[in-house]
Formats: C-alpha cells, structure tokens, sequence
C-alpha cells in the first residue's frame, strides 16, 4: 500500500513514514550547516519558496558554482573573525585566494575547467578539516561536478 492511499478524507498528503518532509519556508538541517542552495545528484532541483508557493529551479551549472564558492568565501571570513585560529591561517589564504580566483573564472564567458579544477582542489584540500565549513566545501565540490561531470 503506498502512502497517499493512507491519507484520510482527501487530506492534503504528508511525508511518507520516516522520512523528513518540510512543509514551511526553508530547509530544516539536523547535525550539520549548510549556507545557501541545496541540490545533490544528477538531475536533482531546490526548491525556494514560502509556505508551499514554491518554485523548482535545476542548479544553473556555472552560476551554481559561483554562489557556493561566493557562500564558502562568507563563511571562512566569518569564521576567521568570530573563531580566530580555527582555520590555520596559510590555509585559509589559500583558500580565499582560490575562491576568488572561482569567482573570476566563473564570470567567463566559457568558464575553463582545468582553471576551476585546480582552484577547487586548493580549497577542498585546504579546508576539508575543518568542521564548522565541511557542508560548503561539499557544496563547493557538488556544484563543480554538476558543471563539469
């Protein structure tokens, strides 16, 4: 028997059992951060929008990896300020420097991957430790494989 043929009196259906479901305005994240858009897997969408007036939109490939690198650039300078020391500070220069260097290269026309590979490499190897930004460097790296494959 599937779900919806449990749903009494033609009542809107819910999640199915033991599943998580998020009826209201966000994203509801247990265990972890995650700053800004969420997508995962190959044809995967997010959907943005409040109390059920949602619209789909499928990751936009450069513009995806654009905001996440923009998204991972905010949280490293905060976290540098509020948490001084929680990032070694030659890696998180490293890091800023390839973020930016995403930025760039993101703005292109015709973005070149081998100039985003190694930028992204740089910043997953320099940040991949790091507990309080590992859901963004996921993030990072999800919407780099999104673009390129």
């Amino acid at each position: 028997m599937d779900h919806q043929s449990e749903v009494v009196g033609g009542g809107p259906v819910g999640p199915p059992p033991g599943s998580n479901w998020n009826s209201g305005g966000g994203i509801q994240v247990t265990g972890s951060t995650v700053i800004g858009p969420v997508a995962g897997g190959q044809g995967a969408t997010v959907q943005i929008g409040v109390g059920g007036d949602a619209n789909s939109a499928t990751a936009p490939g450069a513009d995806a990896l654009r905001a996440a690198a923009q998204a991972l650039r905010v949280a490293l300078a905060g976290l540098r300020v509020e948490r001084p020391g929680a990032v070694a500070e030659e890696d998180a220069a490293d890091a800023d420097a390839a973020l930016a260097g995403i930025l760039e290269e993101t703005a292109r026309d015709r973005p070149r991957e081998g100039v985003l590979r190694r930028r992204v490499g740089t910043v997953v190897d320099a940040l991949r430790s790091v507990a309080l930004l590992a859901a963004a460097v996921t993030g990072l790296e999800a919407a780099f494989t999104a673009l390129i494959g």
